[in-house]
């Protein structure tokens, strides 16, 4: 489990505050979504709880362990991140990409051992992925390229994976097939998964808890249908939407 506790963030130099009593909690097996505007704090706080940006107020702990004082290397144990672009500078193999996720158990000066081989293997599969396994990561699709990051990402064996964004550069078939994807592998590891989305629908969709962001603050956190309605995405976007149920299935949609 991630708990975040009273974070605030700013700055170096600056008096404003990116990131204000930020509070939420994402459990094992399921996906908590981080979703708002652009600017309303969403990278920031992926930023912070991995550790790469220094918060001056609050807590982050995993398995009501705090991290704060954790190496670079304990805390890649600890957290898996999925980023927006990758752009390797090598044409790497697609068993190469995943295989780095093994770097925080391999010493300075060691090569990865069977047990590392093994992990990046059973990741490929889980993913679904084997095919690739030996095509450069440069010449594959967007699509093929956010599962391989995901596969990096479960060889790590880290209990919390961050995904930023991780269909913003999709078309639809692969949104769907992505998130259908991390859903699964949450559910199957046991992991608690915490992602970032621009669309309310996807939300809906494959969430299991959504935490609301407006200019740094949680305007609301609960169950995808709680917290995703007309009132509060008039709040955060300032658009007029409507939530219809469609079978049983809420989706939001635009006032025009």
């Amino acid at each position: 489990m991630l708990e975040i506790k009273e974070m605030y963030f700013r700055h170096k130099n600056q008096k404003r505050d990116v990131l204000k009593n930020i509070n939420f909690i994402a459990e094992k097996g399921k996906i908590t979504t981080v979703l708002g505007p652009n600017g309303s704090g969403k990278s920031t706080l992926f930023k912070c709880i991995c550790g790469l940006w220094k918060y001056y107020r609050g807590e982050v702990k995993v398995d009501e362990k705090s991290v704060e004082r954790l190496s670079y290397s304990e805390r890649a144990k600890l957290f898996s991140i999925v980023p927006q672009e990758h752009e390797p500078p090598f044409p790497y193999k697609v068993f190469d990409v995943v295989l780095m996720g093994r770097a925080s158990y391999v010493s300075l000066f060691s090569a990865p051992g069977k047990k590392d081989y093994r992990r990046a293997e059973e990741a490929l599969e889980l993913v679904g992925i084997n095919h690739l396994r030996d095509i450069p990561y440069t010449q594959i699709s967007g699509g093929e390229r956010q599962l391989v990051l995901i596969a990096r990402a479960l060889a790590q064996d880290s209990p919390v994976m961050l995904l930023d964004e991780p269909t913003s550069h999709l078309d639809f078939r692969n949104q769907i097939k992505v998130l259908k994807k991390v859903k699964e592998i949450a559910k199957e590891k046991g992991l608690a998964v915490v992602l970032t989305l621009h669309d309310p629908n996807l939300a809906l969709f494959f969430s299991d808890k959504v935490v609301m962001l407006k200019q740094g603050e949680v305007m609301c956190n609960g169950t995808p249908g709680e917290v995703i309605n007309e009132r509060n995405l008039k709040k955060v976007y300032g658009i007029e939407v409507v939530v219809i149920n469609y079978n049983g299935i809420n989706m939001v949609c635009p006032k025009i």
